[in-house]
């Protein structure tokens, strides 16, 4: 077995404190855990929703702001949270939570804070077109099993590791545990992300089905014949936003097809281009 050398070595500690982190580190805020417990019990009514998103004026505030903004540009503007839930309906008020919820996580520490504001953007982002994917995909090839809200929250879940392990890093900075860089966040997030996403999502209880989209999101062989249309819609999505995070235009577009071919074949999208304009249009 070759000798680890002394960088190599400080690396793997720092990956098992890592690992070693609790789940309770606060990546989702409470109300909206126990908006999505309760949406899975069936067992809720309206005034219970409104008494628990109430509970945090923040948050409420933030919901308004994330419904009106995303959801309804052109409407009567939404002013209250009862009628938010009325005109949403109740599983978009739990994607509406976990949007403003983890839209609201930041960091003193300048570094820290950029990745967090960047995972954000592209989160939201995905979760968006994943979204409309899907939307599309229904009406195209009148699928019933596919639900828009479901994939909305599996763009918005599918770098939920990355999250974790950024707030768990900047723990380990404010103590003094560790420092660290853009080149050394950059690599453990590639390392660790897909796994740390799929623990935090059965630590929380959260539906099956998201941890398995995480689990397939940057697989070779992610069709497995259950889900691949929301896993495609996440995949797709976010295909198309990391090209124009590099900055890459529509010149070689021909080129790029290929990477696009299997998601876009399922989902039966053929124009590419209007996907790489919408998700221009989300950024703007």
């Amino acid at each position: 077995m070759p000798v680890l050398s002394k960088s190599a070595d400080k690396r793997q500690v720092l990956l098992n404190l890592l690992l070693s982190q609790p789940f309770n580190i606060p990546v989702f805020h409470e109300v909206a855990l126990r908006l999505q417990q309760m949406l899975t019990s069936h067992s809720y009514r309206i005034e219970e929703v409104i008494k628990l998103v109430n509970e945090d004026t923040a948050l409420a505030s933030e919901m308004l702001k994330q419904a009106n903004s995303c959801y309804n540009a052109g409407k009567a503007p939404i002013t209250t949270i009862k009628s938010a839930i009325v005109r949403l309906g109740s599983q978009q008020i739990v994607n509406l939570a976990f949007s403003a919820s983890l839209a609201n996580n930041n960091s003193e520490n300048p570094l820290i804070a950029r990745f967090l504001a960047q995972l954000w953007q592209h989160s939201h982002i995905v979760a968006i077109t994943s979204s409309w994917l899907a939307v599309e995909a229904c009406h195209r090839q009148r699928l019933a099993n596919l639900n828009p809200d479901e994939v909305y929250l599996a763009g918005l879940f599918h770098d939920i590791g990355k999250l974790f392990l950024l707030k768990a890093m900047d723990n380990l900075i404010q103590v003094g545990i560790m420092k660290a860089d853009t080149e050394m966040i950059e690599s453990i997030l590639n390392d660790l992300a897909t796994m740390m996403g799929v623990r935090l999502i059965n630590y929380w209880k959260i539906p099956e089905i998201y941890a398995d989209s995480i689990e397939r999101h940057n697989a070779d062989s992610w069709r497995s014949g259950t889900n691949d249309y929301l896993v495609a819609a996440v995949r797709l999505s976010c295909k198309i936003h990391h090209c124009l995070d590099s900055n890459s235009d529509l010149t070689d577009l021909d080129k790029r097809l290929p990477m696009f071919s299997e998601e876009s074949f399922l989902l039966g999208i053929d124009d590419i281009e209007y996907l790489f304009d919408l998700e221009k249009s989300i950024i703007d």
